[in-house]
């Protein structure tokens, strides 16, 4: 009989330890106690869905350099519950350019916010609709994506309300941030081969990866084979290469940078060949985690 009694005990501890965990994915505000739902014991949040992160809400959307108009699903607007909405949701937003300009402060970047002649809001009145049966809906924009060709530009948006009862706006994810980045001509698949200097896992680097656009000159790429874990190329006028770091690093990756010195990986891009030749490493400084790579476009 004890024994049984302290099973169950437990149980409901794990249990007790779930529902906490689950919750805290949520909303903070809902989990601090400082907004309730009428809707049932599961909180109805609406959310700007962007990123996983709750710290920044940040997107870069890579478009094709083209010249026409073209209508983008923007700012995708959620409900986040487990099942879909049972009835029509209309969501406000406001467009706020604080929110880009914090975001540069914060994060030592420089994107603008694109005058009204360079895009229409699709929606009338910023309002997103989330239909019965869904549980996303979508703020559109029409523009033309030559015109953001050479300049990092962005656009930062919170919602403000929401047309039915019983609903709660997101305490960290009730607003977002997209950039719109004409993709550059660095953009495309790669085959990247060298070595990963490390003191207890040495090994060869050998893949194909995608080098997405993250400015005019500058690409995302894995920090060696650390999937999720990115560095940022930025190709200077010189055609000399700039390694700093990118989304997913932290800890000792998040001080990730140049190595001077290699003859053959010397930090350049070959735009004959285009080839990246980089030499990078962490922690910084007195890197003991050294990546040499050979990058070129397939």
């Amino acid at each position: 009989m004890k024994l049984s009694i302290r099973l169950i005990s437990l149980f409901a501890l794990f249990l007790s330890l779930g529902i906490g965990m689950v919750s805290c994915l949520k909303d903070k505000d809902y989990d601090d106690g400082l907004i309730q739902s009428t809707h049932g014991s599961q909180p109805n949040i609406i959310e700007v869905k962007l990123t996983a992160s709750s710290a920044t809400n940040f997107l870069v959307l890579a478009v094709d350099a083209v010249d026409r108009d073209t209508t983008l699903n923007f700012i995708p607007i959620n409900l986040s519950t487990s099942a879909p909405a049972t009835e029509d949701l209309n969501v406000t937003l406001v467009q706020k350019n604080s929110l880009v300009a914090d975001y540069n402060t914060a994060n030592n970047t420089s994107y603008q916010v694109p005058p009204a002649s360079m895009f229409t809001v699709i929606n009338p009145g910023n309002v997103v609709k989330i239909a019965k049966g869904t549980n996303t809906g979508y703020l559109q924009l029409k523009y033309n994506p030559i015109d953001y060709v050479g300049q990092d530009w962005a656009l930062g948006y919170e919602i403000s309300a929401v047309d039915k009862s019983g609903y709660i706006i997101s305490g960290n994810l009730g607003k977002g941030i997209v950039a719109i980045v004409a993709k550059n001509e660095y953009d495309g698949e790669y085959d990247v081969t060298g070595y990963f200097e490390h003191p207890t896992s040495p090994r060869d680097i050998e893949q194909e990866e995608h080098l997405a656009t993250t400015g005019p000159t500058s690409n995302k790429k894995t920090l060696g084979d650390l999937t999720g874990t990115n560095v940022i190329l930025t190709i200077n006028p010189n055609n000399t290469v700039t390694v700093t770091p990118g989304p997913g690093t932290s800890g000792t990756t998040a001080t990730v940078a140049n190595i001077s010195g290699d003859p053959i990986y010397n930090n350049t891009y070959d735009p004959v060949t285009k080839t990246y030749w980089l030499k990078y490493g962490y922690p910084n400084p007195g890197p003991t985690r050294i990546v040499t790579e050979k990058v070129t476009l397939e």
